[in-house]
């Protein structure tokens, strides 16, 4: 899967926790325009990732969601992990997103089983 299609999931997984998601909170949130945002969402939804309401209002469908949780559960992980290890918040962040799509299923289970260990 495409970085860029992870990251759309991901972001509208988030934006929906504080309600009505729409292609303009998209765009402000990942730092590009509206057209852009337009086409992708367009693309998700023929994929089946999500769907528009008659208002343009973004949900994620069933298989989106399932793939939205879990790269959020990555990058929630991953960022904890590196403020652990005393690397700021920020940093933590910006580094847990780009290490989110590097990671290998096998690699993010020992780190979850290490969290858990650790009583994190």
């Amino acid at each position: 899967m495409k970085r860029a299609t992870e990251d759309y999931l991901k972001t509208i997984y988030m934006l929906s926790k504080k309600g009505e998601v729409h292609g303009s909170y998209i765009a402000e949130k990942l730092g590009i325009s509206r057209p852009t945002v337009s086409v992708y969402l367009r693309n998700l939804e023929t994929e089946g990732y999500i769907r528009m309401d008659e208002n343009r209002a973004v949900f994620l469908t069933e298989a989106g969601e399932t793939i939205a949780r879990d790269i959020y559960a990555r990058h929630a992980t991953l960022q904890q992990l590196l403020e652990e290890l005393g690397v700021d918040s920020r940093t933590a962040a910006e580094d847990a997103c780009r290490m989110e799509h590097a990671i290998s299923p096998k690699s993010f289970e020992a780190i979850k089983k290490l969290m858990i260990q650790k009583g994190s």
